[in-house]
């Protein structure tokens, strides 16, 4: 098995970890910011370059600059800064939308010393008429860290007037060890400067990244400091102290204390209370707070690992009163969505009770993006990272660190009131750019009208209860909402978690006030292992009203979790339309939840949730009666039967889904082709199991393509209030064609590197080293014998799907008679990996062989046979430099018989490209 992956770890270590939280590369930073860095656990390929190696000792050629001064600005990006969130849908709590400056990068590495490799991270602050800045400085990539400082006059140009830079280092510090000092923060209260740090302290051996601690620093002027001393012991491995200020960066007494929000290891975020800024303490207790982090919930895998900066008293929107709660900027892979970003993102927390979590964004604030290259390469590659935010001069002012390597800055002005959302759609999302997103994650909505929790606990793999925006599975775009939870059994099992908080702008519900959403409950199967029997489907949005009541708990309620058990249908989108203008009419909407409630359940559940909606236009109900034939081929076309269609398609929708595809819907990217249409009968074309390559969110790719063998459902959209029809089904007609069953993208052009994801990462066979490979090229369409079998390899273009990822399915075969072995061309991936076929004969007969696969970076296993072999793969990133294979595998069949259908594995890092079978043709 090959273990080349992208390196890209950017998390602050506890005492076991092997590195710090810089990953350890070669130094050459200037083509790093130019081309990109290719990071991987044992080499570094840095561009096209001969050599694939940076040298450690390497000069940073074009990145120095003079002596003693702040390096002049690179050429301006003019990238937006903002990642999910607008003017338009960011909570008035929040700040932002950011903006990069057009300056940047600020800080870039200089020279042969202690700021030679990479220079971030900043605290800054305006005091004086002049920007003060303490920022993070190494010699060399992944080594030890100290402080230096710079001033300015404008926010963008710094210059480093002292030659007493580190001004904290090593030998201020005490550390003997040399570990390093990283992260300062800058504060300033009445004429004193306060810096926080982390120091990091050795391992038992003597290596770096043993602990750390939080350490503090006071000066008159931000250039000499006295001796730090420790405010948080490194038993607890505390840093990160993000000091609670007002808006200017004045730090801010809140009950009567100072707060400090800080990392707890890399297991939560934690609080401490001060009297004077220098000693701190738990509440209520006089010594040092080392445990007992905050009930701050995190998806898993996606929490932030560190807190950056925390406000108060401040504003975020033109005319409107400042915000007396606490605003706590964190970093880490929250709003990554899946993929491997280090972000920033902001929670609120209460100014009356700062241990209380109010709200936090589902996206981020600030996002690594490939057009900024100072932030998606460098020493930790996709990296944005904040010490220092405040307001001035009429905006918020941010500066951050970028790639670990650079100095960066984005700015967010007052956002301008937004106007009330349109009367007949109060309120829409479909979890996209610029549409409102989730004001919590994955939280229990226990307020009053919340229906709470009892008897859940969390689904498999993560921490409790989640409900939270993925890029995983959607029902069109590239977002929706997915939950997830494990019942106990218990008589009252349910879960409300809470999503959007409305009580800003209350939606009044009218007599034809109706919510509609999407819903895709997902089944038993290899994506979602956890789940038992039909608990993914005992799920419903909910209403929280005004009065503390909820949609679920009023008298003849249109709409429960409860109600869906059994009705929603399992592994598809399912279209939920409700009425609730009569049963809430006159009542205040502030709270969207979404329920599981199915008592004695035992057992997990999971889904998807898309395309939420509140409207007030009357509906327009139509009827469906029936759907035939009862089974269609793709290019085949089918009848839809009822009455209420209207007398034409305009202003009207035929919804198709399968297989998580979808047709004919205002946002879906597939379009239906509508033979006819008239109030009672509607005949459209299936889709073709192949279509135009299209951008999506994973890359092009054919998203027009039906699921052979599986069930269609199909229902019509009578107007924009969402009156809609029942759902009808058909069954596509299965194909022998093993392209119709291609639901993987594993070949992609070096052009295009990064458009499929073979191993479940982003690396792909490439296209231009298939067509080199020996001793048989591969390219679209090319025949290939192998030992006495006519391949045929697939006609797809790169980045299209181009093989079948086992997972379970029965493929129709060609019939050959006296056919003694079925090959398959293809590759494991993630090692070696064997599973059972089995084999189904036109006499109704089956039995069972065994596909053995080889990793597609060793050489051919037994019973494998070498068809190509290639000198390197694509990534994300580039190219990697290996040997990788495809082979040919065979199973035995019986001769006597004639093969209808196999049904594969369930193993997703089984991948087969092309079929074939000896014998000859036989007549069906």
């Amino acid at each position: 098995m090959v273990g080349f992956h992208l390196f890209a770890a950017h998390l602050r270590r506890g005492p076991d970890a092997p590195a710090p939280r810089a990953s350890r590369h070669g130094r050459a930073v200037a083509r790093l910011l130019a081309c990109g860095a290719l990071a991987v656990a044992v080499v570094v390929a840095l561009c096209a370059a001969p050599t694939a190696t940076a040298s450690a000792t390497a000069p940073a050629t074009g990145a120095a600059h003079a002596a003693g001064h702040a390096a002049a600005p690179a050429p301006a990006t003019t990238a937006a800064g903002n990642a999910g969130y607008t003017a338009a849908n960011l909570p008035d709590w929040a700040i932002g939308p950011f903006t990069r400056s057009a300056d940047n990068p600020l800080l870039t590495p200089s020279g042969s010393g202690y700021e030679a490799a990479a220079l971030y991270n900043p605290g800054v602050l305006y005091r004086g008429g002049r920007y003060r800045m303490l920022y993070r400085a190494q010699g060399s990539y992944g080594g030890p860290s100290q402080i230096g400082y710079a001033s300015g006059t404008d926010g963008t140009h710094f210059t480093e007037d002292t030659a007493d830079n580190p001004v904290i280092g090593f030998g201020l510090a005490g550390q003997q060890d040399r570990c390093g000092l990283e992260d300062p923060r800058l504060f300033e209260l009445h004429g004193t400067y306060y810096s926080f740090f982390t120091s990091v302290h050795p391992k038992a051996d003597g290596s770096c990244y043993g602990s750390y601690d939080i350490s503090e620093s006071t000066s008159t002027d931000g250039v000499h400091w006295s001796t730090p001393w420790v405010v948080e012991p490194n038993a607890g491995n505390n840093k990160d102290a993000a000091v609670v200020t007002g808006a200017d960066g004045t730090p801010r007494k809140v009950n009567g204390e100072y707060v400090m929000y800080f990392g707890q290891g890399d297991t939560g975020t934690d609080i401490a209370y001060s009297s004077d800024l220098r000693t701190w303490h738990a509440k209520g207790s006089t010594t040092p707070r080392t445990a007992d982090p905050l009930d701050v919930h995190y998806p898993k895998g996606w929490q932030p690992y560190e807190v950056s900066v925390a406000v108060t008293d401040y504003r975020t929107v033109l005319g409107r009163p400042a915000n007396q709660d606490i605003v706590v900027f964190t970093a880490g892979t929250l709003m990554a969505n899946g993929r491997w970003f280090y972000a920033i993102s902001e929670e609120e927390f209460s100014g009356q009770d700062p241990t209380l979590m109010l709200h936090q964004l589902s996206d981020a604030a600030l996002t690594p993006t490939p057009d900024v290259p100072y932030e998606w390469n460098g020493q930790t590659p996709k990296t944005v990272w904040t010490n220092s935010i405040f307001f001035h001069d009429g905006q918020w002012m941010m500066y951050y660190g970028g790639g670990d390597t650079v100095t960066g800055l984005a700015t967010a002005g007052l956002r301008r009131p937004q106007p009330a959302p349109p009367a007949a759609t109060p309120f829409r999302t479909g979890f996209e750019h610029g549409q409102p997103a989730p004001d919590w994650v994955d939280g229990v909505d226990t307020s009053p009208g919340g229906g709470g929790i009892s008897g859940v606990t969390a689904y498999s793999g993560a921490s409790g209860p989640e409900a939270s925006a993925r890029q995983v599975l959607d029902h069109d775009g590239t977002n929706a909402l997915m939950y997830s939870g494990q019942a106990t059994g218990a008589a009252d099992d349910h879960a409300y978690m809470r999503l959007f908080d409305l009580s800003g702008r209350p939606v009044r519900t009218g007599r034809d006030t109706t919510l509609s959403y999407w819903i895709h409950p997902q089944a038993k199967g290899a994506d979602a292992p956890g789940v038992t029997g039909d608990n993914s489907s005992c799920v419903a949005l909910d209403l929280v009203f005004s009065d503390g009541s909820s949609l679920h708990g009023l008298p003849g309620s249109p709409l429960t979790a409860a109600s869906q058990c059994g009705t929603l249908v399992p592994g598809q989108w399912n279209r939920v339309g409700v009425d609730i203008g009569k049963a809430a009419a006159g009542r205040k909407i502030v709270r969207i939840d979404l329920g599981y409630d199915q008592p004695g359940g035992k057992g997990g559940y999971r889904g998807y949730v898309d395309d939420i909606a509140l409207t007030n236009t009357p509906a327009r109900t139509a009827t469906l009666s029936s759907v035939t034939p009862a089974q269609a081929a793709p290019g085949q076309r089918v009848t839809v039967t009822g009455k209420g269609f209207g007398s034409s398609s305009h202003g009207r929708q035929l919804l198709l889904s399968d297989a998580g595809v979808h047709w004919g819907g205002a946002g879906d990217l597939g379009t239906l082709h509508i033979d006819h249409w008239s109030d009672t009968s509607i005949t459209f074309t299936v889709p073709k199991p192949s279509g135009p390559a299209v951008s999506t969110a994973s890359g092009p790719g054919n998203i027009w393509r039906v699921e052979p063998g599986s069930v269609a459902s199909v229902a019509v959209v009578t107007g924009p209030g969402g009156g809609t029809s029942g759902t009808g089904q058909f069954t596509v007609a299965a194909t022998d064609t093993l392209s119709d069953y291609y639901n993987d993208v594993g070949i992609s052009p070096d052009t295009d590197p990064g458009c499929g994801a073979l191993d479940n990462g982003t690396d792909t066979y490439s296209a231009d080293a298939l067509a080199a490979a020996a001793p048989h090229p591969l390219t679209p369409g090319a025949r290939v014998d192998i030992d006495g079998l006519d391949f045929t390899w697939p006609q797809a273009q790169p980045c299209n799907d181009d093989n079948v990822r086992a997972l379970g399915q029965t493929v129709l075969m060609p019939h050959r008679a006296g056919a003694t072995r079925i090959g398959f061309l293809g590759a494991a991936t993630n090692g070696a990996h064997s599973g059972t076929v089995t084999i189904h004969y036109t006499d109704g007969s089956s039995g069972t062989a065994t596909l053995a696969q080889s990793d597609w970076g060793n050489a051919p296993g037994a019973g494998n046979t070498e068809v190509a072999a290639m000198t390197y793969r694509n990534q994300a990133l580039g190219r990697q430099d290996h040997a990788f294979h495809v082979d040919e595998q065979t199973v035995a069949v019986d001769p006597d018989k004639v093969v209808a259908s196999i049904t594969l594995p369930s193993d997703k890092d089984l991948h087969i490209f092309a079929t074939a079978q000896d014998g000859t043709p036989a007549a069906k």
